[in-house]
């Protein structure tokens, strides 16, 4: 970088807006493969008679910096935890009437 004249870098910083180098295009590159391999598996599994979703390489580009952030996670309360839990315990109280056998093998005390 030192041995280059001013022309030589603006030559440079135009080559660089029409044909970009570095990890942007590394990224591009990956996100156009990632797009091009995810538009054929749409097209081969499809439901007959519904378009299959295409998508582009700037679906899949990694947005950096502020966008990254995670959304907070939402607090379950503690009527939702019971109610999953009894749905669950409804599976297994349902199963166990079509077996006649209980889950949980009981052990032996010695």
């Amino acid at each position: 970088m030192d041995n280059l004249t001013g022309f030589q870098l603006s030559e440079w910083e135009a080559y660089d807006k029409i044909d970009p180098i570095g990890k942007w295009r590394d990224d591009f590159r990956t996100a156009k493969l990632e797009s091009l391999l995810v538009n054929i598996v749409n097209q081969l599994y499809h439901k007959q008679g519904v378009e299959p979703t295409i998508v582009t390489p700037v679906d899949f580009m990694v947005k950096w910096g502020e966008d990254m952030k995670e959304p907070e996670p939402e607090i379950q309360s503690l009527e939702d935890m019971k109610k999953a839990l009894m749905a669950i315990a409804s599976t297994h109280k349902t199963r166990e009437k079509k077996d006649g056998k209980p889950l949980v093998k009981k052990t032996m005390k010695r």
